[in-house]
């Protein structure tokens, strides 16, 4: 039988390591070499050894469970372009700090069930194209307000929860790489990086979109 992730994990194929992502605790966990392969390809429709001690352990733990049918859960590489725009004016960048501040005094309350309670994108109003790059360009100038524990995380999910208050469905995406072990996030919108630069974010394998 095939294996597939537990409604609260995601999984990145990185190089044949696998990495899992807890939602439930905001961890993560990487199987290299062989125990990865093994659990990478039954993710991807193979049947499991249900006698490999280390599926064994991560079937137990919750994370991963057997299934009939191969359910795809592994996601595929995309490939971004740059959308990112220059800073905007100063002064419009302060009609943004009541709606910052909110977002960090909710982010401060509920950090650890941000993953699990995504922000939904309201249906009664929505920016077009040119009010989404001024808004983007005057948050950029109120990143010196955020707090650096974390940066990518609050920023993404600040800048997120803007957009998608005013009707803008936008992606928040969670990458990982290994050698060293590293994991980033970022905002996307129409296949664009909104707050990174594309070639950074490339070197990271996504693992969640929100």
């Amino acid at each position: 039988m095939p294996l597939t992730t537990a409604p609260h994990v995601r999984a990145a194929d990185v190089g044949k390591d696998l990495i899992l992502l807890d939602l439930s605790d905001d961890s993560y966990l990487c199987l290299q070499g062989a125990d990865g392969e093994d659990v990478i390809l039954a993710l991807r429709g193979d049947d499991h050894d249900p006698g490999n001690p280390v599926i064994r352990e991560v079937i137990d733990a919750g994370l991963l469970r057997a299934v009939d049918n191969h359910v795809p859960t592994i996601l595929d590489p995309t490939w971004p372009v740059d959308g990112m725009p220059p800073r905007g004016n100063a002064l419009a960048s302060l009609t943004l700090i009541p709606a910052v501040i909110l977002g960090l005094v909710h982010y401060g309350l509920r950090r650890k069930a941000l993953l699990r309670r995504p922000i939904r994108t309201a249906a009664k109003v929505r920016l077009d194209d040119a009010g989404v790059i001024r808004l983007v360009q005057r948050f950029r100038q109120l990143r010196i307000l955020l707090p650096r524990s974390g940066r990518c995380f609050v920023q993404s999910w600040l800048l997120l929860r803007l957009l998608r208050k005013r009707g803008v469905a936008a992606e928040w995406i969670f990458g990982v790489r290994t050698y060293p072990f590293e994991a980033h996030c970022w905002v996307e919108w129409q296949g664009r990086v909104l707050n990174d630069w594309a070639d950074h974010v490339r070197w990271y394998d996504p693992i969640a979109r929100f």
